[in-house]
């Protein structure tokens, strides 16, 4: 589950990924994966769980620009640090 969660959100506040000895057979210093794929991008989450379902139901596909809002918002709300994650109120009054 981290390995997923660095490939989508990157790499962990440094003193986590220092602690984490099992990443050293996963990843490079740079959060680089090593010798495997990475997990499913955003954006093939994204195609796969909400812009394919919209198409089969005959709904229009969330366009480019929304879809880049909604990104930055989903990766502000998962962000490793609770401190750094935006306010319900700042949710709500996101783009």
């Amino acid at each position: 589950m981290a390995c997923e969660h660095v490939d989508a959100l990157g790499i962990l506040p440094v003193e986590w990924w220092k602690k984490w000895e099992a990443r050293k057979t996963r990843f490079s210093e740079d959060a680089t994966p090593l010798n495997r794929n990475p997990f499913r991008s955003w954006e093939d989450r994204f195609e796969d769980s909400v812009q394919q379902p919209r198409r089969e139901s005959k709904m229009p596909e969330i366009d480019p620009k929304e879809r880049e809002a909604l990104f930055v918002l989903l990766r502000s709300m998962l962000s490793f640090r609770p401190e750094q994650r935006p306010t319900a109120k700042q949710v709500l009054e996101s783009e």
